[in-house]
């Protein structure tokens, strides 16, 4: 049950059995021979094809709108969300279909994490086609290679350039700076400078943590270490940066040598700043962070502080290889305890329901989307760069609780009218199941009832 339900993401009809011959060998040979994903995401288009379509739309979209504004009448041109909305459902819908029947459910759960860590969030128009590339091109191919590989990838891809602002970034000395600085200052308007974001964001939330040592200093420097990282359709005839439609504007770089934590950094354009970002990536600071972060999800909100100390331990002799800290993890007796530790988030909640019972979320539709909506998790929207909260805390509400019931008398409907709620509770909970709620299933008015109970109980909420 521990390796279905806390590692994975819930129990599909059988599986608690299947896996009870070997818990740790199921979860471990995920880590070698992964389901891939690709015939279920493959026909979505990339972030560079994104960036065309996006292009072509918006350059329709403004000469209506200069057309309207000259014969004073409605725009001729569809919006963003109109024009998009079939790739928009796809790339939550198909995305939620392979989490609901992915036969490696912990890989799909290391994948969740990884995007959670490096949180863009679809606030912004093209973040909302974006955000499901990214995860697709770089955090999937990337999380069992090693952290530093990820780091530069998640950092240069055009979803996070453009989320975090580094699409505003100029360096003031740089020889567009000066001219932009020039022409602003004759016409009595600010100077543009650096954009922080960026460079604050990766020490902060990626690699050091809050309390990982850093100084203001060190964000401004790494902020000029990264000046010229631009989306593609922001510069279209710049050299490339990354292979997922971003681009290095060297007119835009800060020239000189940079300090990070010490270190001198004396590469030029595009160079500095991947050498800054790999030696952040080689820290005992971003090992302890990494560690700490993966042990609270999978295992505890508070994690055994030799479980963390092992998996940065592993981090480092193994030089930033990931596949080796999972394996740390997934043997360690510290994950195995018994009990249910962790809460379920709104994702992995709907994810477990639809596993439990066999049943597909409906593609073509927006159903998806509007149920993690309203159970207050929209899809590829968390509220700040920090992503979405880890703990119970964060989600154990008296309202977010009540429409878990809701969704769970949704779905009652759902389970095969053969299959006794009984029998769904023993596949989906397992020895977990308490007398109380074996009792209140054994007396639900109906079978509807029953199999909604199951999934509104306590034991199905935790992991």
């Amino acid at each position: 049950m521990i390796a279905v339900n806390r590692f994975g993401l819930g129990a599909r009809p059988g599986e608690l059995e299947e896996v009870a011959r070997d818990p740790r060998e199921w979860v471990l040979a995920q880590l070698e021979k992964p389901a891939s994903a690709g015939k279920a995401l493959g026909g979505l288009p990339d972030s560079r094809t994104y960036q065309k379509r996006f292009i072509e739309w918006r350059q329709r979209y403004v000469q209506a709108r200069k057309a309207a504004e000259k014969n004073d009448g409605k725009i001729d041109e569809p919006g963003f969300g109109q024009t998009f909305r079939q790739e928009l459902l796809d790339e939550v819908n198909l995305r939620a279909a392979w989490q609901c029947e992915t036969p490696s459910p912990v890989m799909e759960r290391l994948v969740m994490f990884w995007s959670n860590h490096f949180t863009v969030s679809a606030e912004k128009q093209m973040l909302r086609l974006l955000a499901g590339s990214m995860e697709r091109e770089v955090i999937r191919p990337g999380m069992s290679g090693d952290f530093a590989s990820m780091l530069l990838a998640v950092e240069q891809h055009p979803a996070m350039l453009l989320y975090l602002d580094n699409i505003q970034s100029i360096g003031p000395d740089s020889p567009a700076g000066r001219r932009q600085n020039q022409m602003a200052e004759k016409k009595g308007k600010p100077k543009r400078g650096l954009n922080e974001n960026l460079g604050r964001e990766i020490l902060e939330l990626h690699t050091l943590g809050v309390d990982g040592g850093y100084q203001q200093q060190d964000v401004e420097e790494l902020a000029r270490g990264i000046t010229g990282w631009r989306p593609w359709f922001a510069s279209r005839k710049a050299p490339k940066l990354g292979e997922h439609g971003s681009v290095f504007v060297n007119s835009l770089h800060q020239p000189g040598e940079r300090v990070l934590l010490g270190r001198n950094f004396e590469q030029k354009g595009a160079v500095q700043g991947r050498s800054m970002l790999r030696h952040l990536a080689s820290r005992p600071e971003t090992a302890g962070f990494v560690a700490h972060k993966l042990a609270r999800h999978f295992v505890a909100d508070e994690p055994p502080k030799a479980l963390v100390k092992k998996l940065a331990t592993t981090y480092q002799s193994h030089q930033g290889k990931l596949l080796p800290v999972y394996r740390a993890l997934f043997t360690s007796e510290e994950a195995w305890q018994p009990g249910a530790p962790k809460f379920r988030r709104p994702d992995e909640y709907l994810i477990a329901v639809h596993r439990a019972l066999n049943h597909q979320p409906d593609v073509k539709r927006g159903r998806w989307r509007a149920e993690m909506k309203l159970l207050g998790q929209l899809p590829f929207q968390p509220g700040a760069p920090a992503g979405w909260g880890d703990r119970a805390s964060d989600w154990i509400g008296a309202d977010g609780l009540w429409k878990r019931v809701w969704m769970a008398l949704r779905y009652g409907r759902y389970l095969d009218k053969d299959i006794d709620p009984m029998e769904l509770a023993l596949a989906s909970i397992g020895p977990a199941l308490s007398e109380e709620t074996s009792l209140a299933i054994s007396t639900a008015a109906n079978h509807r009832q029953g199999a909604a109970l199951v999934l509104a109980s306590p034991e199905f909420q935790w992991r």
